[in-house]
């Protein structure tokens, strides 16, 4: 059974997509998620570095270190569907990543209290949006060899983690921010 099949067999799908049709969705699916996730990494070294010297530190250098295995096994992934990497798309979200501080900041020039808050929700939905792929991947493992069922159930269990440690210093960071 290929991909296609395996999706359209669910009680969701509308109709079925062709192979070549599957291996195209598949691919630009792929490379956009790997633009975000260069760009999601970004964010999570930036705000590491804005939070040296913090109660913060510790737990960000952890989670940005995850945060580059992650993407460096997507990039992995990437290789063997013959996905090329978006150089746009990286540039976009690295752009996004950039003008999303300036605006929410609250100040020109310095890291303030709420840009912690708002990195924080920005760095959960990317890691809620690395499980929904992790997740698909799974899916599509149990008609596709390429991909390692173990491995990413791994990356599953990692990304309910870390969502869980961003939780735990998104309410850290409300409190220091606004109570």
């Amino acid at each position: 059974m290929n991909i296609a099949a395996s999706i359209a067999s669910t009680p969701s799908a509308a109709k079925a997509v062709t192979e070549p049709d599957q291996k195209h969705l598949l691919q630009i699916y792929l490379r956009d998620h790997e633009a975000a996730a260069a760009g999601g990494l970004e964010l999570f070294r930036r705000c590491s570095r804005s939070n040296e010297g913090t109660p913060y530190a510790e737990e960000l250098q952890r989670l940005t270190s995850e945060i580059r295995l992650k993407r460096d096994a997507l990039r992995d992934i990437c290789r063997q569907f013959d996905v090329a990497f978006s150089k746009v798309g990286q540039a976009l979200a690295f752009a996004g990543v950039t003008l999303g501080r300036l605006k929410t900041n609250g100040r020109a020039l310095t890291y303030s209290p709420l840009s912690r808050v708002i990195e924080l929700e920005a760095m959960s939905a990317g890691v809620m949006t690395q499980l929904r792929l992790w997740q698909l991947l799974l899916h599509i493992a149990a008609v596709d060899q390429r991909l390692d069922k173990e491995a990413l159930n791994r990356h599953v269990t990692d990304a309910n983690e870390q969502l869980e440690a961003l939780v735990r210093l998104h309410q850290r960071a409300v409190h220091d921010a606004f109570l």
